[in-house]
């Protein structure tokens, strides 16, 4: 990229020192510019770029001059000797019309040399380049999208200043430029020779060479589609990948906060808790070149902002477990090897089976994302289509000048570099974004991920609910769970007397079973929302008629959610609370199939 733009500016500075030379030789010929032939010649009907002499309209064509067709703007054929198609004077006066053609590529390559771009950042026309992140190998001509805040979306929606501020932006911070300035030059080099020989050449007597309008008519709708879909294609790629990064965002958050809040084992929570930030900043290691991170440096970010939330159980891996990931089995690839190690961790937590299947089954969506994120990597879009787009839009924008040059005139330049700007930078837009992890701000994504989990290992005594809850166990609820108590210790509970009956014995002892068995369905409704942290509902439950396990998990949806709404349980119970129930239909409870038979049994009996 360096030596192709470094021979553009030397391409550059010899079409200036040569039309510079000869607008030399000819003033030295002429005196003053021109020799008088060549002043003769002047005085004749000479047009270019909108420019004529004063003194052009008084000459008469000659009678022994021969006759040709002069477009307008052309020399008059004064101008021409015969010995060659352009003499000293009018050659000259052509080579500084066509530097004058040549203006838009001078502009262009002026206002992206680095110094010029060094100038516009430190009077603030541009923001400096150490504040933007750029794709590792584009020469800083690609820029990693930055995450919105309010001010951002403010600055975004303004109006009408952004279309000012967009528009005086093109030339001094506009990376889009100084990515194009390679075509565009191409372009207007074509576009000046096209409006070069036809208002010089032809007249000399070299034949005609334009093409028609309509063959552009035609094909520019099959040029829109093409770069259309070319476009949209590559933009359902960046938001496929957001989509996976968002997930992958909220799985993390899942797992440290079941890791923390189900695992008796602190400690190996709060470790499980350390690997999964890893696994995000192990993934966008693998997705980008590896230029621009240092997996091992970024692996220790993993533990969350610098500081004091880094001590104790904030911290991060330690510089072996970091070196183990540094020393994989050959083969498997860092976010591979960390979901492998979080696997295995998982039987350190000692968490009831139906909650690690829940957290195996988040596990087994990183692995699904990460295996979508690696096609997309992988798979671009079919490189035929993306080199058949290119060539069709490159070919027809070098070929229109030959169109538009005998109806424009010197306009020619300027609508084809407008044209050029717009169509090959829309192109060049989905050719930024085709490979989205290199554009993504995923150093944004993961530093929240690494911040988010930070919080969590440092405040886990602080986030427990049941911990934090200041109403006293009521005397239902002591009951309901003294058995369970008692159970866990190894002493039977108490035998729950039979009520006294005369009239009818067989049918007291049913029902004496059937209370028996009622506390008992209550005793297991206590153990599960002491499971589950919510053991402070559980005599309003019962109020409502929610006094066994099984009526809840069989309650209709909106009945749960009209007990959430009558107790008020926060957002955050509710939504554990929906998801602990979910589990419960999906898994099952603790012999709740039997205890409904049992259950049946008895009503037929009675």
């Amino acid at each position: 990229m360096g030596s192709f733009r470094a021979a553009r500016l030397g391409t550059l500075r010899l079409v200036v020192f040569a039309a510079s030379a000869c607008g030399l030789l000819s003033a030295l010929h002429g005196g003053v510019g021109f020799s008088q032939a060549g002043r003769a010649g002047l005085d004749g009907e000479s047009k270019f770029a909108g420019v004529s002499h004063p003194t052009m309209r008084s000459l008469e064509p000659q009678a022994h001059a021969p006759k040709r067709e002069m477009q307008a703007g052309a020399l008059p054929p004064e101008m021409l000797d015969d010995t060659s198609l352009l003499n000293a004077e009018s050659w000259g006066f052509a080579a500084g019309q066509f530097v004058l053609a040549l203006l838009p590529a001078i502009i262009v390559e002026i206002f992206v040399l680095p110094p010029v771009q060094d100038l516009f950042a430190a009077v603030g026309l541009r923001p400096a380049k150490e504040s933007r992140d750029y794709v590792a190998g584009s020469d800083d001509s690609i820029k990693v999208q930055r995450a919105f805040d309010y001010a951002a979306w403010e600055e975004q929606r303004k109006n009408p200043d952004r279309y000012w501020q967009i528009l005086g932006a093109t030339l001094t911070s506009s990376s889009m430029l100084s990515r194009l300035q390679g075509p565009l030059f191409v372009l207007n080099v074509v576009a000046a020779v096209a409006l070069f020989y036809g208002r010089y050449l032809v007249p000399a007597g070299l034949p005609a060479f334009s093409l028609p309008v309509l063959p552009f008519t035609l094909s520019s709708f099959a040029l829109g589609l093409l770069v259309t879909f070319r476009v949209n294609t590559s933009t359902n790629r960046y938001v496929l990948a957001r989509n996976k990064w968002g997930d992958i965002l909220n799985i993390c958050r899942d797992l440290s906060q079941q890791a923390t809040l189900w695992s008796p084992n602190r400690e190996a929570a709060i470790n499980f808790a350390r690997w999964v930030p890893t696994f995000a900043l192990a993934l966008m290691c693998h997705l980008r070149d590896p230029r621009s991170h240092d997996l091992q440096e970024e692996l220790r970010m993993a533990a969350g902002p610098e500081g004091e939330g880094r001590e104790g159980e904030g911290r991060g891996l330690t510089e072996e477990e970091i070196q183990d990931i540094l020393d994989r089995p050959q083969g498997m690839n860092p976010p591979h090897f960390v979901l492998h190690r979080m696997r295995a961790l998982l039987i350190d937590l000692g968490i009831p089976k139906q909650k690690r299947l829940l957290m195996e089954y988040n596990i087994t969506r990183l692995v699904d994302d990460l295996g979508a994120c690696e096609n997309i990597f992988a798979t671009p879009i079919p490189l035929g289509y993306t080199k058949h787009t290119a060539r069709f839009l490159f070919l027809w924008l070098l070929l229109l000048p030959l169109a538009l040059q005998t109806q424009l005139g010197f306009g020619v330049v300027l609508a084809q570099q407008l044209l050029a700007f717009g169509l090959l930078g829309v192109e060049d837009i989905g050719i930024q974004i085709e490979e989205p992890f290199a554009v993504l701000p995923l150093k944004r994504i993961t530093g929240k991920i690494a911040l988010e989990a930070q919080v969590v290992r440092r405040s886990v005594a602080v986030l427990d609910i049941d911990k934090h809850s200041t109403r006293q166990v009521p005397v239902s609820q002591q009951k309901a769970l003294e058995p369970v108590a008692s159970a866990s210790s190894g002493v039977a509970p108490p035998a729950i007397k039979e009520p006294a009956t005369t009239s009818a014995p067989a049918v007291s002892a049913k029902v004496a079973a059937a209370s028996s068995d009622t506390q008992t369905r209550t005793r297991e409704l206590a153990e599960w929302l002491r499971e589950q942290k919510l053991s402070k509902y559980l005599d309003f439950f019962m109020e409502q008629g929610y006094d066994e396990l099984a009526f809840l998990r069989d309650a209709a949806p909106d009945d749960v959610d009209d007990l959430i709404k009558d107790c008020n349980m926060p957002f955050g119970h509710a939504k554990h609370f929906k998801r602990a129930l979910d589990e419960l239909r999906e898994f099952g409870g603790p012999e709740i199939k039997a205890r409904r038979e049992q259950l049946e049994a008895l009503a037929a009996s009675l």
